[in-house]
């Protein structure tokens, strides 16, 4: 696996912190690759790095579509399940997910990327084809529910290490982020 850009969502740290003792359960229930990847929902793939110009504007519809369909500027968590971190060629017998809570937000149409992902999962880990088949034998628990309205966008390379457990060591190096725009509570007076 050669090393890949991502453009990525990263929660705000509070939410960063449910995540992290998720991950905790998941790594103790069996899950060898809950700390393989970091705590982001992947929007896209890419070839170049975005400019900080082009994660301003993405933070700015990503704010835009928070507040869409009376969700309040929340994004929330919801059931978890797993995506192929990049479509398959077919020439690899086991293709890598990314697995943790998907996300209620609808992933932006974006340009410049090579891959756009379908929906946005937070990712919990990094699994394998054999570990997904064996999920549900592995009795994990129940992803936490939370939202968050705070959070930024953010390049991201992602690397295979040449030593340790093949398939679950990686690195990985998360570029300045881009703060989505604040949302702002509006309450009407009633006079």
């Amino acid at each position: 696996m050669q090393p890949l850009r991502f453009v990525v969502l990263i929660p705000h740290r509070d939410s960063g912190r449910l995540l992290w003792a998720y991950r905790r359960t998941l790594f103790a229930a069996g899950l060898p690759g809950a700390y393989s990847f970091p705590g982001v929902a992947p929007l896209a793939v890419v070839s170049q790095p975005f400019t900080t110009e082009e994660l301003k504007t993405l933070a700015h519809t990503l704010r835009e579509i928070s507040v869409q369909n009376e969700r309040g500027g929340k994004i929330s968590t919801q059931d978890w399940g797993s995506l192929a971190y990049f479509p398959s060629t077919g020439e690899a017998k086991s293709v890598p997910y990314i697995f943790g809570p998907f996300l209620d937000l609808p992933n932006p149409d974006l340009s410049r990327v090579l891959y756009r992902f379908p929906r946005l999962v937070l990712a919990a880990g990094f699994i394998t084809t054999e570990d997904k088949e064996r999920l549900p034998s592995l009795n994990l628990p129940k992803a936490p529910g939370f939202f968050f309205r705070a959070g930024m966008v953010a390049n991201m390379v992602f690397s295979p290490l040449s030593s340790g457990a093949p398939g679950y060591s990686f690195a990985w190096q998360i570029g300045t982020p881009v703060w989505m725009p604040a949302y702002k509570v509006h309450h009407s007076l009633g006079i």
